[in-house]
């Protein structure tokens, strides 16, 4: 079986989980979800720093999702200077059959999001000051291989943009 991969980044508040979550709700058990943030902050309890413990175990899930699986969803800030070798890890492993998009939003759109979200109170509007990258996309030459999810984009929109991407890719395969 061929998989695809889906690669969700961007800052703290963006929507990456909710898309990742409707994504996967599509695809029921033939998608798997490797998210940074379980694996970074629940399984290991790490600090977001470069070479991190859960930077192996989520190369590990990926590695064992590849092949029994249509669709490996992975979600994360994954910023760009932390987590290049990763993420060149994923673009490699899947070279002909990965989408990548970047969550392309102002900080204030993603603090307002931030304020619908249950773990609203878990964190600030100054530690997500703290945390902003502005515009950290991984092929700032290539704007061709990243598709960027703007703010005005609705839930719909942007799962029914990436349905469509993923059934491109399947067409060709």
């Amino acid at each position: 079986m061929e998989s695809i991969l889906i690669l969700l980044r961007g800052n703290s508040g963006s929507g990456k989980t909710t898309i990742a979550r409707a994504v996967q709700h599509i695809f029921g058990e033939k998608a798997v979800l490797i998210s940074q943030d379980v694996f970074r902050r629940e399984i290991f309890c790490v600090k977001d720093s470069p070479n991190n413990l859960a930077i192996g175990l989520m190369k590990e899930a990926v590695l064992y999702a590849k092949g029994k699986v249509p669709l490996v969803l992975v979600k994360g800030i994954y910023s760009r200077e932390k987590y290049q070798d990763f993420l060149d890890f994923l673009i490699q492993l899947f070279p002909e059959s990965n989408l990548v998009y970047y969550f392309d939003l102002s900080f204030e759109e993603t603090v307002k999001r931030h304020q619908t979200r249950m773990q609203r109170d878990h964190f600030s509007e100054e530690n997500m000051r703290e945390w902003w990258l502005e515009r950290d996309l991984l092929f700032p030459q290539e704007s061709l291989k990243e598709r960027l999810i703007k703010e005005g984009q609705t839930i719909a929109e942007t799962v029914n943009h990436i349905m469509a991407d993923y059934e491109e890719i399947r067409r060709r395969d």
